[in-house]
């Protein structure tokens, strides 16, 4: 075994790069390369677009929501505007995602 394959996964082509701080600044990089099918390289789901036009559903999104709701994959069903909406809730919800505690200041 080479010291390439030692770091490489080659199911994903995957491989990480450390960077000569001296150099290049930055920490370790990853990059992988993987398999997908041709159905998974389409474009926007068709409920995703229809959600965004419904500005009902999305008026309120934020950029980083609709950036999370764009990376959704789905091999088989098509999810609905509805969907979308409701990902948007939960993602929303504070008790999915609670907020980090804040220090008190009394040790």
């Amino acid at each position: 075994m080479t010291s390439l394959q030692q770091f490489m996964d080659l199911k994903t082509f995957g491989i990480e790069v450390v960077l000569n701080r001296r150099l290049a600044p930055g920490t370790v990089k990853r990059f992988e390369f993987g398999e997908i099918a041709a159905e998974e390289r389409s474009g926007i789901e068709p409920g995703f677009e229809q959600f965004l036009k419904d500005r009902s559903l999305s008026g309120d999104a934020t950029e980083e929501e609709i950036e999370f709701l764009k990376m959704l994959k789905f091999k088989r069903r098509r999810p609905s505007p509805l969907y979308y909406y409701r990902e948007l809730q939960s993602l929303r919800d504070p008790l999915h995602f609670p907020a980090p505690e804040q220090p008190t200041g009394s040790d």
